[in-house]
């Protein structure tokens, strides 16, 4: 795909806004997305809120490149998905993967990218505001148990029985909390009983 701005180079950075429901898309290649003033739908949202659009560009593309260099080339290019198979420069050319699978054979390509725009690469979601306490604990809960087999497979010793101590007060906190809930749930029956 050319790039949208200059007709000339692939397009490599597809950008999606959506303002007031309407979306607003638009492909350009490295060097047009270095050069953003003239995209009329990004001017109006970089006027409406304060954020360094060109800034954050810049160096999302500064980094995939450098990740780019540290990865062979030759090796990229002949990555093929398993299941559905999809090769590199379809991938390249549309910015969009054909099945679940393509997320494990594309890693070494999709994780450096991912790492550059968000936080990790592990998906968290939104957590709502009733139950949040809850599933973060549990959510800990889970991730402190792998931890600790991660550490036991390692031969970490150690380190494990200090996951496993927090372990153990994280189950006894929401052990608590739960009969603290049943408690006051079984008094709220008894209230609308009476």
């Amino acid at each position: 795909m050319l790039c949208e701005k200059c007709g000339k180079n692939d397009a490599k950075v597809n950008l999606i806004t959506v303002m007031n429901g309407q979306k607003h898309e638009v492909w350009l290649c490295e060097n047009c997305v270095k050069d953003i003033a003239n995209i009329p739908f990004l001017n109006s949202m970089a006027q409406n809120i304060n954020f360094p659009l060109q800034g954050m560009l810049t160096e999302m593309l500064s980094n995939t490149e450098s990740n780019k260099s540290s990865i062979d080339n030759n090796k990229i290019k002949e990555i093929v998905c398993s299941s559905c198979g999809l090769t590199y420069n379809e991938f390249k050319r549309s910015g969009k993967l054909g099945c679940s699978d393509c997320y494990k054979d594309f890693k070494v390509v999709l994780e450096p990218r991912i790492k550059s725009l968000q936080a990790g690469v592990k998906h968290v979601g939104k957590i709502p505001k009733v139950k949040g306490r809850e599933l973060v604990q549990k959510r800990r809960l889970k991730d402190l148990k792998e931890e600790m087999q991660k550490l036991i497979i390692d031969e970490e010793y150690e380190r494990a029985a200090i996951v496993r101590d927090e372990i153990k007060k994280l189950e006894l906190y929401i052990l608590e909390r739960n009969n603290a809930a049943n408690v006051l749930q079984s008094v709220k029956e008894e209230n609308c009983n009476e």
